[in-house]
């Protein structure tokens, strides 16, 4: 193994062992009502595998069928749930100045403003229309911008590479699980706490391999 390929898939491990030893880590995840929809189950657990959230919520539109087949929650589930903009506060403060990891941001993070437009209209104005936004506004950004995504992450370890995009494909969390040989025997599949959890224990894996096992990262000209 060449010098230039130990010190590249040093820097993708390192960054795992790096969230597995934050304790600041909170982990992310949703379910949602489709693709576009919202998010009607929420989980957050911290590094030591601590549940500091679990909810449902009763979203504004209907559940697609095809997201009702994946995750298994129906409407009259949620006919007695909250609203997800009465449990916005406290999902806010939980996230609020902690370490967001999240597999696949790009699809939570739309999700959850969409679901804030939906369930508290206006939620992103200032009183009296002042300048920069709400105080919710501003704490959304600053949870955005500094949120981490665990897919991204990975796929250099998944080792699938891309000619047409010149990058590493992205790896199904179920394929990444498999990969690293993640016990998922006790878990639910698409449950958001069971996912948040799975997430963990990837990243855990992932912070125990060693360089040696990639022998591709650094050398992606050869892919």
């Amino acid at each position: 193994m060449t010098h230039r390929t130990h010190t590249a898939a040093a820097a993708v491990i390192e960054r795992f062992l790096d969230w597995a030893t934050d304790p600041r880590l909170v982990i992310l995840d949703t379910e949602t009502t489709g693709l576009d929809g919202e998010v009607i189950e929420l989980g957050l657990v911290d590094a030591d595998g601590r549940i500091l959230f679990d909810e449902r919520f009763r979203p504004t539109c209907e559940i697609d069928p095809r997201a009702q087949a994946v995750h298994g929650i129906a409407d009259a589930d949620l006919a007695d749930c909250p609203s997800f903009g009465d449990r916005w506060p406290d999902i806010r403060d939980l996230l609020t100045g902690r370490r967001v990891v999240i597999y696949n941001k790009r699809f939570d993070l739309p999700r959850i403003c969409a679901t804030l437009d939906a369930t508290q209209p206006g939620w992103f104005e200032a009183p009296g229309g002042a300048a920069g936004g709400s105080a919710d506004l501003k704490a959304f950004n600053t949870i955005s911008r500094g949120a981490e995504c665990v897919m991204d992450a990975y796929s250099p370890l998944a080792g699938s590479w891309n000619d047409y995009y010149g990058s590493y494909r992205w790896a199904k969390l179920a394929d990444a699980s498999a990969q690293r040989g993640v016990d998922v025997s006790d878990r639910t599949k698409h449950a958001a706490v069971s996912d948040c959890v799975q997430v963990l224990r990837l990243i855990r894996a992932c912070a125990a391999l060693s360089p040696a096992d990639f022998p591709w990262i650094g050398h992606e000209d050869r892919l």
